[in-house]
Protein backbone atom coordinates (compact mmCIF):
# COMPACT_ATOMS: atom_id res chain seq x y z
CA UNK A 1 0.00 0.00 0.00
CA UNK A 2 1.35 3.16 -0.60
CA UNK A 3 1.93 6.04 1.50
CA UNK A 4 2.60 9.82 1.08
CA UNK A 5 5.20 12.04 2.87
CA UNK A 6 3.28 14.20 4.47
CA UNK A 7 6.53 14.77 7.41
CA UNK A 8 8.74 15.43 5.08
CA UNK A 9 10.49 19.01 5.77
CA UNK A 10 11.83 18.60 2.01
CA UNK A 11 10.78 19.78 -1.08
CA UNK A 12 11.74 18.72 -5.05
CA UNK A 13 11.87 21.71 -7.19
CA UNK A 14 12.80 19.87 -10.34
CA UNK A 15 13.29 22.50 -13.15
CA UNK A 16 14.70 25.27 -10.74
CA UNK A 17 15.04 28.43 -13.38
CA UNK A 18 15.91 31.44 -11.80
CA UNK A 19 15.39 30.39 -8.50
CA UNK A 20 12.34 32.22 -7.56
CA UNK A 21 10.12 29.19 -6.76
CA UNK A 22 12.89 27.76 -4.45
CA UNK A 23 13.23 31.20 -2.74
CA UNK A 24 9.72 30.73 -1.82
CA UNK A 25 10.10 27.07 -0.70
CA UNK A 26 12.98 28.87 1.19
CA UNK A 27 10.93 31.16 2.74
CA UNK A 28 8.50 28.56 3.68
CA UNK A 29 11.07 26.72 6.26
CA UNK A 30 11.81 24.06 3.79
CA UNK A 31 14.88 22.59 2.85
CA UNK A 32 15.17 22.43 -0.84
CA UNK A 33 16.67 20.05 -3.56
CA UNK A 34 16.60 22.41 -6.55
CA UNK A 35 17.58 20.68 -9.89
CA UNK A 36 18.07 22.60 -13.22
CA UNK A 37 20.28 21.44 -15.88
CA UNK A 38 21.66 24.66 -17.53
CA UNK A 39 24.86 25.22 -15.98
CA UNK A 40 24.64 29.18 -15.70
CA UNK A 41 20.98 29.25 -14.33
CA UNK A 42 23.09 26.68 -11.80
CA UNK A 43 26.07 29.43 -11.45
CA UNK A 44 23.26 32.10 -10.36
CA UNK A 45 21.68 29.93 -7.78
CA UNK A 46 24.87 29.26 -6.08
CA UNK A 47 25.56 32.98 -5.83
CA UNK A 48 21.92 34.13 -5.36
CA UNK A 49 21.38 31.04 -2.34
CA UNK A 50 24.99 30.83 -0.80
CA UNK A 51 24.24 31.18 2.45
CA UNK A 52 21.30 28.64 2.39
CA UNK A 53 23.89 26.29 0.39
CA UNK A 54 26.39 26.60 3.54
CA UNK A 55 23.78 26.22 6.15
CA UNK A 56 22.75 22.89 4.23
CA UNK A 57 18.71 23.78 3.61
CA UNK A 58 19.40 24.05 -0.07
CA UNK A 59 21.18 21.45 -2.42
CA UNK A 60 21.48 22.92 -6.05
CA UNK A 61 21.86 19.99 -8.84
CA UNK A 62 23.32 21.19 -12.23
CA UNK A 63 21.69 18.04 -14.07
CA UNK A 64 18.51 16.71 -16.20
CA UNK A 65 15.98 14.55 -15.05
CA UNK A 66 15.46 11.50 -17.16
CA UNK A 67 14.54 7.80 -17.40
CA UNK A 68 18.16 6.49 -16.53
CA UNK A 69 21.61 7.72 -15.63
CA UNK A 70 24.48 8.90 -17.68
CA UNK A 71 24.94 11.77 -19.66
CA UNK A 72 22.75 13.67 -22.81
CA UNK A 73 22.99 16.70 -24.97
CA UNK A 74 20.56 19.46 -23.10
CA UNK A 75 19.35 22.18 -25.52
CA UNK A 76 19.57 25.57 -24.04
CA UNK A 77 17.17 27.90 -25.65
CA UNK A 78 19.48 31.06 -25.93
CA UNK A 79 16.06 33.43 -26.87
CA UNK A 80 13.87 31.93 -23.67
CA UNK A 81 15.96 29.84 -21.34
CA UNK A 82 12.13 29.03 -20.23
CA UNK A 83 11.90 26.68 -23.49
CA UNK A 84 15.65 24.67 -22.90
CA UNK A 85 15.04 21.26 -22.91
CA UNK A 86 16.47 17.63 -23.69
CA UNK A 87 14.15 17.87 -26.49
CA UNK A 88 15.83 19.89 -29.78
CA UNK A 89 12.28 20.12 -31.35
CA UNK A 90 10.54 21.90 -27.56
CA UNK A 91 14.24 23.92 -26.98
CA UNK A 92 14.06 25.49 -30.66
CA UNK A 93 10.21 26.28 -30.90
CA UNK A 94 9.29 29.28 -32.92
CA UNK A 95 12.38 29.38 -35.00
CA UNK A 96 14.36 30.49 -31.64
CA UNK A 97 18.15 29.63 -31.24
CA UNK A 98 19.58 27.34 -29.03
CA UNK A 99 23.07 25.82 -27.49
CA UNK A 100 23.89 22.29 -27.19
CA UNK A 101 26.09 21.54 -24.17
CA UNK A 102 26.57 17.82 -22.55
CA UNK A 103 24.68 17.34 -19.24
CA UNK A 104 24.67 14.41 -16.14
CA UNK A 105 21.31 12.50 -15.65
CA UNK A 106 19.71 11.53 -12.85
CA UNK A 107 16.31 9.36 -12.00
CA UNK A 108 13.56 10.66 -9.67
CA UNK A 109 14.76 7.79 -7.33
CA UNK A 110 18.51 8.82 -7.65
CA UNK A 111 17.03 11.85 -5.43
CA UNK A 112 15.25 10.31 -3.55
CA UNK A 113 17.55 7.43 -2.78
CA UNK A 114 20.22 10.26 -1.58
CA UNK A 115 17.71 12.64 -0.23
CA UNK A 116 14.59 11.59 0.97
CA UNK A 117 10.49 11.66 -0.33
CA UNK A 118 9.63 15.21 -0.73
CA UNK A 119 6.85 16.83 0.90
CA UNK A 120 6.02 18.78 -2.39
CA UNK A 121 7.48 17.34 -5.70
CA UNK A 122 7.20 20.23 -8.28
CA UNK A 123 7.73 19.59 -12.03
CA UNK A 124 8.58 21.62 -14.61
CA UNK A 125 10.88 20.02 -16.84
CA UNK A 126 10.05 21.54 -20.47
CA UNK A 127 9.34 17.89 -22.33
CA UNK A 128 9.99 15.77 -19.98
CA UNK A 129 7.76 16.00 -17.79
CA UNK A 130 5.85 13.03 -18.48
CA UNK A 131 9.04 10.29 -17.18
CA UNK A 132 9.53 11.64 -14.47
CA UNK A 133 5.22 11.01 -13.53
CA UNK A 134 5.99 7.49 -14.78
CA UNK A 135 8.85 7.09 -12.39
CA UNK A 136 6.81 7.69 -9.31
CA UNK A 137 4.87 4.62 -10.45
CA UNK A 138 7.48 2.53 -8.89
CA UNK A 139 7.80 4.46 -5.62
CA UNK A 140 5.85 2.95 -2.22
CA UNK A 141 6.69 6.23 -0.27
CA UNK A 142 4.93 9.40 -2.80
CA UNK A 143 5.40 13.21 -2.19
CA UNK A 144 1.99 14.22 -0.27
CA UNK A 145 1.60 17.40 -3.06
CA UNK A 146 2.77 17.08 -7.02
CA UNK A 147 2.55 19.71 -9.56
CA UNK A 148 3.42 19.43 -13.00
CA UNK A 149 3.11 22.06 -16.08
CA UNK A 150 0.22 20.87 -18.52
CA UNK A 151 2.51 21.19 -21.60
CA UNK A 152 -0.56 19.92 -23.82
CA UNK A 153 -0.39 16.34 -22.06
CA UNK A 154 -2.82 17.23 -19.56
CA UNK A 155 -5.14 13.98 -19.90
CA UNK A 156 -2.09 11.69 -19.45
CA UNK A 157 -0.49 13.76 -16.67
CA UNK A 158 -3.50 13.29 -14.96
CA UNK A 159 -4.47 9.86 -15.90
CA UNK A 160 -0.83 8.83 -14.65
CA UNK A 161 -1.25 10.77 -11.35
CA UNK A 162 -4.18 9.01 -10.59
CA UNK A 163 -2.87 5.09 -11.20
CA UNK A 164 -0.01 6.74 -8.44
CA UNK A 165 -2.69 7.01 -6.17
CA UNK A 166 -2.83 10.58 -5.97
CA UNK A 167 -7.49 11.45 -6.08
CA UNK A 168 -7.67 15.12 -5.43
CA UNK A 169 -7.35 17.70 -8.29
CA UNK A 170 -6.74 21.24 -8.52
CA UNK A 171 -5.82 23.96 -11.98
CA UNK A 172 -3.98 26.95 -12.05
CA UNK A 173 -4.18 29.22 -14.28
CA UNK A 174 -0.37 30.52 -14.01
CA UNK A 175 -0.75 33.49 -15.91
CA UNK A 176 -2.67 34.84 -12.62
CA UNK A 177 0.33 33.84 -10.55
CA UNK A 178 1.66 37.44 -9.89
CA UNK A 179 -1.96 38.39 -8.69
CA UNK A 180 -1.70 35.73 -5.64
CA UNK A 181 0.17 36.49 -2.26
CA UNK A 182 1.46 33.74 -0.11
CA UNK A 183 -0.52 34.40 3.33
CA UNK A 184 1.82 32.77 5.62
CA UNK A 185 4.55 35.03 4.80
CA UNK A 186 3.10 37.50 2.55
CA UNK A 187 5.08 36.82 -0.14
CA UNK A 188 4.27 37.90 -3.33
CA UNK A 189 4.48 35.42 -6.57
CA UNK A 190 6.69 37.26 -9.28
CA UNK A 191 5.27 36.53 -12.92
CA UNK A 192 6.52 33.44 -14.26
CA UNK A 193 6.95 31.38 -11.04
CA UNK A 194 5.17 28.50 -10.15
CA UNK A 195 3.49 29.85 -7.41
CA UNK A 196 1.39 28.37 -4.24
CA UNK A 197 1.03 24.58 -4.08
CA UNK A 198 -0.92 22.31 -2.06
CA UNK A 199 -4.60 23.27 -0.21
CA UNK A 200 -3.19 27.02 -0.89
CA UNK A 201 -3.39 27.01 -4.33
CA UNK A 202 -7.12 28.54 -4.72
CA UNK A 203 -10.09 26.27 -5.57
CA UNK A 204 -11.54 23.36 -4.19
CA UNK A 205 -9.90 19.94 -4.93
CA UNK A 206 -12.19 17.83 -7.48
CA UNK A 207 -11.91 14.27 -7.87
CA UNK A 208 -10.27 12.38 -11.15
CA UNK A 209 -13.95 12.24 -12.99
CA UNK A 210 -14.80 15.91 -12.34
CA UNK A 211 -10.95 17.35 -12.90
CA UNK A 212 -10.94 15.79 -15.81
CA UNK A 213 -14.16 16.88 -17.61
CA UNK A 214 -13.28 20.91 -16.05
CA UNK A 215 -9.83 20.09 -18.14
CA UNK A 216 -11.73 19.06 -21.23
CA UNK A 217 -14.04 22.29 -20.72
CA UNK A 218 -11.63 24.51 -19.84
CA UNK A 219 -7.86 24.06 -21.54
CA UNK A 220 -7.96 21.12 -24.23
CA UNK A 221 -10.93 18.89 -25.66
CA UNK A 222 -10.56 15.27 -25.53
CA UNK A 223 -9.59 15.73 -29.22
CA UNK A 224 -6.43 17.91 -28.65
CA UNK A 225 -8.06 21.47 -29.13
CA UNK A 226 -7.08 24.03 -27.14
CA UNK A 227 -9.97 25.74 -25.61
CA UNK A 228 -7.86 28.30 -22.98
CA UNK A 229 -6.69 31.92 -24.54
CA UNK A 230 -2.83 31.81 -25.91
CA UNK A 231 -2.18 33.85 -23.02
CA UNK A 232 -2.89 31.19 -20.22
CA UNK A 233 -1.28 28.55 -19.32
CA UNK A 234 -1.70 25.55 -16.66
CA UNK A 235 0.18 23.75 -13.91
CA UNK A 236 -1.81 20.85 -12.83
CA UNK A 237 -1.69 20.45 -9.04
CA UNK A 238 -2.90 17.14 -7.10
CA UNK A 239 -2.59 15.09 -3.82
CA UNK A 240 -4.37 12.20 -2.11
CA UNK A 241 -7.66 12.75 -0.17
CA UNK A 242 -7.66 12.79 3.44
CA UNK A 243 -4.34 15.23 3.47
CA UNK A 244 -5.27 18.16 1.57
CA UNK A 245 -6.07 20.25 4.75
CA UNK A 246 -2.24 19.04 6.63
Amino acid sequence: MRAFAKDSKVIFDLGMHNGDDTAFYLSRGFNVVALEANPALCGMAQKRFSAFIDDRRLTVVNAAIWEKNGTASFFVNLDNDHWSSLDAGWASRDETRYQQVSVPCVTLSNLIDEFETPHYLKIDVEGVDQSVLEQLKDRDLLPLYVSVEDCRFGFQYMETLATCGYDSFKLLDQSTVSQLTDPKTGRSFSAGSSGPFGHEVPGEWSCYGDIMELYSKTVRSAEGKRLAPPAHWWDIHCTHSGHERQ
